[in-house]
């Protein structure tokens, strides 16, 4: 269900593509860091953006480092680590935590299985640490959970759901004079994420026979849905002052979410 929050790179500065990188790269070194190698395979752009995010409105200066990784061995990256890395590390290894647990319940992987007990604990470490997120994580898995073993059609309560996940995890500190304005962002934010997935995954899980909101709506509906939540979104993150970075910001939420979205048409498209 992630992967969807990324930037529209073709539309990037070289200054706004080395910021998004360097986030993306401290957040990886910082996994590394703070929960072992292996954790970095759990490594996403979404918790990169709540980076960028978060320590633009903190408006903090961007201070950058040079250093190889196994993956880039020849040549040195810039690496960008906020004082809010280390939190989005935690937040990240929570949810890749709770989704291999998810997909272990859903499909039997035993691949999903393994995950899970790798990742383990380093993610209880990290619900120590955020014992408010972590709460919300499981309570809201639960219901959705529920909602998927009884077949719910109405898209509002599961996306309500992930929404009410993901607007905990980009609250990181309740005493932040924004904190209820990102909690609204967040919640926004997680209800277009769960409805783009639930349209990108639509047809699969009909042929599966797994559960899908979205199987009563008509196909032709789908887009006007996912363009009134975007519009939800946007007002949300309008009541947020952030100094600086905001088109990058921008450039991820009007443009970026959509990338996948627009690529599965292009290619389903007829030929003319």
């Amino acid at each position: 269900m992630f992967g969807y929050v990324v930037a529209n790179l073709d539309k990037l500065t070289p200054q706004q593509r080395g910021l998004y990188q360097a986030a993306y790269c401290g957040l990886c070194v910082t996994l590394g860091n703070q929960h072992g190698l292996s954790c970095r395979l759990t490594l996403t752009y979404d918790m990169a953006f709540l980076i960028i995010l978060l320590s633009s409105l903190a408006d903090e200066e961007p201070a950058y480092s040079q250093m190889r990784c196994a993956v880039h061995p020849l040549k040195k990256r810039s690496v960008f680590v906020s004082q809010c890395t280390p939190y989005a590390a935690d937040m990240n290894l929570m949810l890749a935590h709770a989704k291999s647990l998810d997909d272990w319940a859903d499909d039997r992987k035993l691949l999903s299985l393994s995950q899970a007990k790798v990742f383990e604990r380093a993610a209880q470490a990290a619900r120590t640490r955020h014992p408010r997120q972590g709460e919300t994580i499981d309570q809201c898995l639960r219901d959705l959970s529920a909602m998927e073993k009884e077949g719910e059609v109405n898209p509002d309560l599961p996306a309500n759901a992930f929404g009410r996940l993901l607007g905990e995890i980009f609250v990181h500190d309740e005493k932040d004079s924004q904190a209820d304005a990102l909690r609204d962002f967040g919640f926004a934010l997680g209800r277009f994420i769960y409805l783009m997935d639930a349209v990108m995954d639509l047809k699969e899980d009909i042929r599966k026979e797994r559960y899908n909101p979205l199987v009563l709506i008509p196909t032709e509906r789908h887009e006007a849905l996912l363009h009134l939540q975007m519009a939800q979104c946007a007002a949300c993150y309008d009541r947020l002052k952030v100094p600086r970075n905001g088109d990058l910001i921008e450039n991820i939420l009007y443009s970026g979410v959509w990338t996948k979205y627009s690529a599965r048409h292009r290619k389903e498209a007829p030929t003319p």
